[in-house]
C-alpha cells in the first residue's frame, strides 16, 4: 500500500541529477551491518518518509496550478495547441476561418498561429514588450479566458459590428464580438484605443 502511494506520488516529482547523486551517496554510506529485521524496519520508515515528502510536493504543485489566475489583458487555456505557419494554414486545418489582424498598434516581432483542437484557434502577436491575442471559436461563449473585472464596459458599433469593449480609462484591454457565426476576442496586455481597434478588425 505504501509503495503504491509512493509510486503514484513520485510520478509528479522531478529529481535532478544532483539530488539523485546525493540520495545514492547517502544510501551507500548507510550502515548496513545491522540485523535484517532492523534494516527492513528502517527501509520501511524511509519509504514512508519519501512518500510523504512526494505527496507534499505534488500537493503544493496542484495548489499552485489551481490558484493560477489570468493576468489583465491575458488569455489562458489548459489545452495543448498545434502551431501552424500562417492564418491560412490554421484555417484550413481547423475548419475555423481566421485572418490576420490588419494594422496592429505595434510592430510584431513574433507571431504564433495556434489550434487548440477544441473549436478554438488563436493568433498571438508580440514584440517583447506587449502581446496581442486574437481568438476565434465556434458558438457564442466568451472565449477570451480573461476574467478581469474591468472598470469600464461598453458596447459600440465598429465597422457594422456590435463590439463589447472592456478596459480602463482610454484604453481597451479586451474586445468581444461575433462574426460569421463565431465568437471573436482581441485581448492585449498593454491596451489599445477604439481607433486602433477599428484598424485591426479584419
Amino acid at each position: 500500500m505504501i509503495l503504491n502511494k509512493y509510486n503514484e506520488a513520485m510520478a509528479y516529482v522531478n529529481v535532478s541529477e544532483e539530488m539523485k547523486s546525493r540520495i545514492l551517496g547517502n544510501i551507500r554510506a548507510a550502515d548496513l551491518t545491522h540485523p535484517t529485521a532492523v534494516r527492513f524496519a528502517n527501509i520501511k520508515r524511509y519509504i514512508a518518509l519519501a512518500a510523504c515528502f512526494a505527496v507534499v510536493i505534488a500537493g503544493a504543485l496542484a495548489v499552485t496550478l489551481t490558484n493560477r489566475q489570468p493576468q489583465p489583458g491575458g488569455v489562458q487555456t489548459g489545452a495543448a495547441a498545434v502551431e501552424y505557419k500562417s492564418a491560412k494554414a490554421l484555417s484550413k486545418a481547423s475548419g475555423i476561418k481566421i485572418e490576420d489582424l490588419r494594422d496592429l498598434p505595434f510592430e510584431a516581432t513574433e507571431t504564433l498561429y495556434l489550434d487548440y483542437q477544441n473549436d478554438l484557434v488563436e493568433i498571438v502577436y508580440a514584440d517583447g514588450a506587449q502581446t496581442l491575442y486574437y481568438r476565434v471559436s465556434e458558438g457564442n461563449e466568451d472565449n477570451s479566458g480573461d476574467y478581469t473585472e474591468y472598470a469600464q464596459v461598453s458596447v459600440q458599433e465598429i465597422r457594422g459590428t456590435s463590439v463589447t469593449l472592456k478596459g480602463s480609462g482610454d484604453l481597451i484591454y479586451l474586445a468581444l464580438y461575433e462574426k460569421n457565426g463565431c465568437v471573436c476576442s482581441i485581448g492585449s496586455t498593454a491596451g489599445f484605443t477604439v481607433e486602433q481597434l477599428e484598424n485591426m478588425i479584419p
